[in-house]
């Protein structure tokens, strides 16, 4: 009994065995097939092998870079992953986390079977049209490789880096007392509040009108 296969390859030995065991300490060969065989001839079925490589790295970046970014606005991110095989069982999924912590899976993204067994590097895009809710929230993606029901879950999992984003968006006053109209005595002191929200920080100004 033995192995033929470019890589890790045996002789037919000698000994009378039920098994012989194939390894390889470093694949090389993405496609390799190897074959048993035997004295009466070689196996009619050779072994389909699916090596899995997890990425060298993971990034997410803006493909336009926005500075900053604008309320409403659209915007295109980037997740790159380098060198990730097959990257037909690869899963990337965007994610959002704001200030209060709370997070958010933007979208998930699969590339369709191909059969294409190398490592390959792989973008993946999310359009994303901010609110003045995401002003200081966080941005990330995360590349999971999917191994099959056969391995010990959970599959392997590796993420980018964080992006801080900044939202400018138009002010809008949160308390006013309007225009209105009152008698006070001479010396008094009036005491009127109005507050406001937005990016950049509003500046007030009060405006009295006389009537004549």
């Amino acid at each position: 009994m033995g192995w033929e296969a470019t890589q890790g390859g045996t002789a037919l030995t000698d000994k009378k065995v039920k098994f012989l065991n194939w390894s390889v300490d470093s694949v090389t060969d993405w496609n390799i097939k190897p074959t048993c065989f035997t004295e009466g001839g070689q196996c009619q079925k050779q072994l389909d092998i699916t090596v899995y490589k997890l990425p060298d790295s993971v990034s997410i970046s803006y493909r336009t870079y926005p500075d900053p970014m604008v309320e409403k606005h659209h915007y295109q991110l980037q997740c790159l992953v380098q060198n990730i095989a097959p990257i037909e069982r690869l899963r990337v999924t965007f994610y959002k986390v704001n200030t209060t912590g709370e997070q958010t899976e933007l979208d998930t993204q699969q590339k369709s079977k191909d059969n294409i067994k190398t490592p390959e590097n792989g973008a993946y895009t999310l359009d994303f049209t901010p609110s003045r809710d995401d002003d200081r929230a966080q941005l990330w993606c995360s590349a999971m490789l999917d191994l099959g029901p056969e391995i010990p879950q959970p599959p392997p999992v590796m993420e980018s880096d964080r992006l801080n984003i900044t939202v400018l968006y138009k002010r809008q006053i949160t308390m006013s007392p309007g225009c209105f109209s009152m008698r006070i005595t001479e010396g008094d002191t009036l005491s009127l509040n109005c507050s406001a929200n937005g990016n950049p920080a509003p500046s007030y100004d009060w405006m009295i009108g006389w009537l004549h």
